[in-house]
């Protein structure tokens, strides 16, 4: 296996929850010898190099394509399965991004003349299938009944309106079935770094920010990563570096910061480092006090603060900016004084804000902006849902800066006269706060 190689991006931020999924896919499926230890995108690969090419050129030629791309964005979503040349593969699907499917095609028009690919996608990347790996080398026969438990159940959570957990936690209690166990995950996930894999072993590491191979420490948990992350934040606008400008008649609206919370940076793959949620605490405090002024009024739609590691909700509230009306969350404390909800007529429309958006009463007849649903479930809870006249302010929906009302009005007037009703995922996606 030593001259054996694969490009590929490792998970980073999503690394954990698809981890839990996997071993619990394991477990309930008696799999574990079929699971793939170390999930990952696949760029190109397994590949054999050609006579007379060395390392050395692999790496060289990887360079060269990488320096022409930023960091590939793709959402990792449901369950897929297909036959390969050694049995069946149970993955996630991938929907890629316009920049993952270029650097996915300069690698293969490059690497081509180097190396001999042992991957029937690498010969046509305009057909590549993009996926993440769960279990490969399956009986097609076992596979198949995996694979039809699976979305069995995503079909029957679907057709009930059931948030994928609570789908889940029914099934278990009601018909005590395996299939009712896990879900799939849609969910973001960014690729910071190309990694080349030699056999079992990372190889050479290569990120994307820097523009330069990384030299021997590739852990998601050490302080190199830190750093990376943090380039990340700021390069995608998730972390402000300077104060904007906010007109004292703006209103401003998040949810779900879920201040000290260490283990929401698992939950929901935020760009920060897991053992460091002073860092997170940090930010997130930036990013609102550089975007809201004392002047402005601040909508905070539930969920301040969690967990040992957290201060009192009353010291957070001292570190933020703005004439603050608290609308009450799964896990607030008594002291913020916070209400249920808040009817709010602005721009022209006629706003609920509360924080569970199962909680909407049958008679309200307006726009509803929530939170609660963080990424989770983004197919049902985007930014903005035009179906079900929905806004969610969640932090990971919003990038992790307060969103302007004026701008949410503006963009719903703007795709609603173009006759634009798909979703919006992300308000950070149409530029909404850069």
């Amino acid at each position: 296996m030593d001259d054996i190689y694969l490009v590929e991006i490792r998970l980073a931020m999503t690394k954990w929850r698809i981890g839990e999924i996997v071993s619990s896919l394991g477990r309930i499926f008696s799999i574990d010898n079929y699971l793939e230890p170390h999930p990952h995108l696949t760029l190109f690969g397994p590949l054999s190099l050609k006579a007379d090419i060395s390392s050395g050129d692999l790496i060289e030629a990887v360079g060269r394509v990488a320096t022409q791309f930023d960091p590939v964005s793709f959402i990792i979503g449901g369950w897929e399965l297909r036959k390969g040349s050694h049995g069946s593969v149970i993955a996630f699907s991938v929907q890629p991004s316009d920049q993952l499917r270029a650097l996915t095609t300069s690698l293969a028009e490059l690497l081509s003349n180097i190396a001999l690919s042992h991957n029937l996608w690498d010969a046509n990347p305009d057909s590549k299938w993009f996926h993440v790996t769960i279990a490969n080398r399956m009986d097609d026969d076992q596979a198949s009944k995996i694979y039809a438990s699976l979305t069995d159940q995503v079909q029957k959570d679907r057709s009930h309106g059931l948030p994928l957990w609570l789908g889940t936690l029914l099934g278990r209690l009601v018909n005590g079935k395996a299939e009712h166990m896990v879900q799939p995950v849609p969910i973001d996930e960014t690729g910071l770094r190309i990694t080349i894999m030699r056999g079992e072993k990372i190889f050479a590491e290569y990120d994307l920010l820097e523009k330069c191979w990384i030299g021997g420490d590739y852990s998601h948990d050490t302080k190199s990563w830190q750093t990376t992350l943090a380039r990340y934040r700021q390069h995608s606008g998730f972390e402000l570096l300077d104060p904007r400008f906010s007109h004292p008649d703006d209103i401003f609206l998040i949810s779900d910061l879920h201040f000290g919370h260490a283990n929401i940076i698992r939950y929901c793959s935020r760009p920060f480092l897991h053992s460091d949620v002073k860092e997170m605490d940090h930010v997130l405090i930036k990013n609102w006090n550089y975007t809201i002024s004392p002047a402005n009024r601040v909508y905070y739609l539930g969920d301040l603060r969690y967990g040992l590691q957290a201060m009192s909700a009353l010291e957070y509230r001292k570190k933020l900016k703005g004439n603050i009306t608290f609308i009450e969350g799964n896990h607030d404390d008594p002291e913020l004084c916070a209400v249920p909800s808040a009817i709010l007529d602005y721009g022209g429309f006629h706003f609920l804000l509360i924080h569970d958006p199962a909680k909407i009463p049958k008679t309200f007849d307006g726009w509803v902006i929530h939170g609660h649903h963080h990424n989770d479930d983004l197919p049902r809870y985007p930014f903005i849902d035009f179906l079900n006249r929905r806004v969610n302010v969640s932090a990971e929906a919003i990038g992790y800066i307060p969103v302007n009302l004026n701008t949410i009005c503006n963009l719903i007037r703007e795709r609603m006269s173009e006759g634009k009703t798909e979703p919006v995922f992300h308000s950070y996606r149409y530029g909404s706060e850069k």
